[in-house]
């Protein structure tokens, strides 16, 4: 080791504040930590009798800066004289980012150009040849290049080496830019600072003049993860002194979910196209950069890391025990290392290491802190207050070394003097705070998370990894929506979402891109790519899955619009067939690929607990048949089921009949935007027929049904003893259609009550055969003839049934059926002499002023039983406002709605066919 020459602190001016005593216990403690390194020897009473000055002198000329810092922060920790080992680290950061800022280069005692002289060149050369001679040839080469451009900048073709820089910058770019939220320049600029801390990531540093194995350590939270992608990616960009050829980076959490394999699959896993290269890779150790982020999270038992050991690179081991061959230093013995880890595991790590240098990484100083609260309040004086009340809880003050708590914290205070609320009582103890923050970010006024809260609040779970804190704070959850738009987001819901035990309902959404999508890529290269970011997300979508199999209380799923890929769809179904999954209520919508529907429905066909399903988009035509074996199997429960845009054959139509006559359990069937026919509803007719049907809701909405298929339907009214409520809503029945269905509603047997006939090409003639059905005394209570052309005869028509005696009509959906304020006189009759009627829609009819006040006449009677009414009001009709203000004085009981909402997206009526 050489030494150091100057330091980038004043050690003699702090070995000045010791008094004899502690002078004597410094050095002695020196003198340990110098024979556990295996120093350089010095005269020892020369050390004995040497002052503060003579001390840092001898330190200075004898030994490496690197480890003159690091020795000078633990001999004072040790002492307990923590205010000097915080004066050596202000005093470094200082300097580090005054170097950065100058840009000048400099070793730990050298000083050069830009492109060092020829001089420097050989005392490079001469100190790698008295570390490992045998590599000198090799970096000869190497060091005479430092400074000159790539090849790829110099118009050549890129070759693998920049295409696998190119794969990490992209890989790393997507976590570097989801930091999470209070992230921006002023983490960035205390990343930036820490880094320089590192020798190699000191562009003063001289190649190779630095410790091998360097270890980051501290509290979750405070920035070693980010620090060590920094770090990636500033070699991805060639910013570490073109120190390193090759990087690699790796994940303990990642490490442990994998199998055994060799060191050369683990080493070429971001981009396997170049393992038959890494015979010439790994042996340019001296030029590789490992880092190993999250060490205290590798699970291996104890002692094992060093009682397996593996030198040979082709040999397939368990990965803790590559990653133990790695960091006894068996396995590339020469490579450089960057590890990070909380500070608990750095007793394990010191037994496999040599001659580590340990850089503790403190997240947010106090000034820090101070400057992100300034930021984060626009008003100075409340910033100023906020700090002075978070600096007064000394727990709460070290929390928010983590940039996250910081975040937490000033959100919380800034909400509570918004709403003019005393921040002071949040702020005695760090549990009531966060408490504080659940409630009001999140929950306020017990309004449903946003998705960018949601999102927010599954990162501060995330980050403070305290298996404690998330099952607490995810208790009162039960219900969540989630957006998973990139991978990061897996990973926070994953992990928050297992400690979420009391969760009833989830939504579902998987953006494009975060899983492999379905059919062969254009490229090679593109599949390959894909495939690997696919194997990395998949182990957290493992973990987000199992919560189907470990939630008892989850009772309600939905998936909509999400890409989801073959392996990931595999897994998802594994859960759902888990005995322990108690879902009742499933809706998926639109999901990729094509087949999810069909492993889906197969999942759940031994699923008694399954009483509601949706299946809505795709392209359905395979999910019949797994559809069907629920229907037949003894154990099905389903009691409610939607079919919507299923392009089915009529063969699968038939199937699926058949299904339904030997189901018993099933007793609301909604087959909207189908392509059923007049061909289906025959096949309908036969199932709605059978003696133990127990279907008693049907909605055919949208099928492409015509008039022909209206016998069937009449006669199976007749006959069916408990279908009461029947949707033929958008198909073209016309009048002749309408008039084939009043036979089977005029027959007593008949038991509907509810009839939709929604835009069905109904005019006057088809209202006359309705009237028919009302006016007698029959079970239909509720019609909907909503966009049908009534007119001014078929509503006459309609008013004159509901004035008989034996109607039994409560709510009548008029809307859009060109009814005008002539029908006034009509309907006003119609309501003082009808004693059933609750309901009338007349939305979207022009009955003006006068038509308007008519009815109102009629409704001041004390007798007329209407309770809701729906017109068509303009906003800005002062004498309309006044009329109908004066109608809810003289008839409290009644409620008078706007219209301004547009049925053809839901209409009233439509909430009768759901379970």
């Amino acid at each position: 080791m050489e030494p150091s020459g100057q330091l980038d602190f004043d050690l003699q001016a702090l070995l000045e504040q010791l008094d004899q005593d502690e002078l004597s216990k410094f050095k002695s403690l020196v003198r340990t930590l110098r024979q556990e390194r295996e120093l350089p020897q010095v005269i020892q009473t020369e050390v004995d009798k040497a002052d503060g000055k003579q001390l840092a002198e001898i330190f200075s000329n004898h030994y490496p800066s690197y480890w003159v810092q690091w020795a000078a922060i633990m001999v004072f920790n040790k002492m307990n004289r923590t205010d000097l080992s915080e004066r050596v680290r202000n005093e470094l950061r200082e300097a580090a980012m005054k170097s950065l800022e100058e840009n000048k280069p400099r070793s730990l005692d050298i000083k050069r150009t830009e492109a060092p002289n020829r001089e420097d060149e050989e005392e490079i050369i001469r100190r790698l040849e008295e570390r490992d001679p045998e590599l000198t040839k090799i970096q000869i080469k190497d060091i005479t290049n430092l400074g000159r451009p790539r090849r790829f900048l110099e118009g050549q073709k890129p070759g693998k080496e920049d295409t696998y820089r190119g794969i990490i910058m992209k890989k790393f770019w997507k976590a570097w830019n989801n930091n999470g939220p209070g992230a921006g320049e002023h983490i960035s600029d205390v990343t930036q600072r820490d880094k320089m801390l590192i020798p190699f990531c000191d562009p003063r540093t001289l190649p190779g003049v630095f410790p091998h194995t360097l270890v980051l350590h501290g509290p979750a939270g405070f920035g070693k993860t980010t620090l060590t992608r920094k770090v990636i990616l500033d070699w991805t960009e060639n910013h570490l002194n073109q120190t390193f050829r090759y990087a690699f980076y790796f994940t303990c959490k990642e490490l442990n979910r994998m199998g055994p394999c060799t060191f050369a699959e683990l080493i070429s896993k971001d981009w396997p196209e170049w393992r038959n290269d890494l015979p010439e890779v790994l042996a340019r150790a001296y030029r590789i950069l490992v880092i190993i982020d999250g060490f205290e999270e590798l699970k291996v038992p104890e002692g094992a890391l060093i009682r397996d050991i593996c030198g040979n690179w082709e040999e397939q081991k368990p990965v803790p025990v590559l990653l133990g061959s790695l960091l006894i230093g068996t396995m590339l013995p020469n490579a450089t290392l960057l590890v990070t880890t909380r500070s608990e595991a750095l007793g394990d790590l010191r037994l496999l290491l040599q001659q580590p240098l340990f850089l503790e990484i403190e997240g947010f100083l106090e000034q820090d802190k101070k400057a992100y609260f300034l930021k984060h309040f626009e008003d100075e004086e409340e910033a100023l207050r906020a700090f002075d009340l978070m600096r007064s809880n000394s727990a709460l003050f070290r929390m928010c070394a983590a940039p996250a708590v910081c975040w937490v914290v000033c959100t919380c205070l800034k909400l509570q003097m918004e709403r003019g609320q005393d921040p002071a009582p949040t702020c005695l103890s760090a549990t009531s705070l966060f408490l504080r923050f659940l409630c009001g970010q999140f929950m306020p006024e017990n309004k449903p998370f946003s998705e960018t809260d949601t999102k927010e609040f599954l990162y501060c779970l995330y980050e403070s990894q305290d298996e404690g804190l998330v099952k607490d704070a995810m208790a009162p959850f039960k219900e969540i929506s989630l957006h998973l738009r990139n991978k990061m987001d897996m990973v926070h819901s994953s992990f928050c979402l297992k400690h979420c035990q009391n969760l009833q309902k989830i939504w579902l959404h998987v953006a494009k891109g975060v899983f492999l999508e379905s059919g062969p890529a254009s490229e090679p290269h593109a599949q390959l790519e894909r495939s690997q970011d696919d194997q990395h997300i998949i182990p957290f979508w493992r973990d987000l899955c199992s919560m189907f199999g470990s939630n008892m209380n989850l009772k309600f799923l939905k998936i909509s619009e999400s890409f989801l890929s073959t392996s990931s769809v595999q897994l998802l179904c594994q859960e759902i067939v888990s005995t322990t999954c108690y879902l009742q209520k499933v809706v998926l919508k639109d999901i990729s690929p094509a087949d999810f529907c069909q492993n889906f429905c197969l999942a759940l066909r031994r699923h008694k607990t399954l009483t509601h399903l949706t299946l809505q988009g795709n392209n359905q035509n395979d999910t019949l048949p797994s559809l069907c074996e629920i229907l037949r199997h003894p154990k099905c429960n389903l009691q409610y089921l939607r079919l919507v845009s299923c392009s089915a054959t009529p063969q699968q139509w038939a199937g699926l009949s058949s299904a339904l006559e030997a189901n018993e359990s099933l007793t609301c069937l909604i087959l909207s935007a189908n392509k059923l026919m007049d061909e289906g509803v025959k096949l309908l007719h036969t199932t709605l027929r059978h003696p133990k049907s127990v279907l008693q809701k049907l909605s055919l909405e949208n099928c492409h049904l015509t008039e022909a298929c209206c016998k069937n339907l009449a006669s199976a009214l007749i006959i069916s003893q408990r279908l009461t409520h029947l949707c033929l809503a958008e198909n073209t029945l016309g009048d002749r259609g309408v008039e084939i269905l009043c036979e089977g509603l005029r027959y007593p047997e008949c038991k509907l009550q509810i009839l939709v006939l929604w835009h069905c090409n109904i005019t006057d003639n088809g209202c006359k055969h309705l009237s028919k059905v009302i006016e007698q005394q029959s079970s239909l209570t509720h019609l909907d003839l909503g966009l049908n052309h009534v007119g001014i005869t078929g509503l006459r028509s309609l008013c004159e049934a509901l004035k008989e005696p034996l109607c039994n009509l409560r709510c009548l959906w008029l809307w859009g059926c060109s009814i005008t304020r002539f029908s006034c006189e009509d309907l006003s009759a119609a309501l003082g002499s009808n004693r059933s009627l609750i309901t009338l829609d007349l939305g979207q009819n022009s009955l003006g002023f006068n038509g308007v006040k008519m009815l109102c006449e009629a409704l001041k009677r004390q007798n007329c039983p209407l309770q809701t009414l729906r017109l068509k009001i303009e906003r800005y009709d002062a004498p309309m406002q006044k009329l109908l203000e004066e109608m809810k004085e003289s008839n409290p009981q009644l409620t008078i709605e706007d219209d301004r909402y547009d049925p053809r997206k839901k209409r009233p009526s439509s909430r009768y066919f759901v379970l």
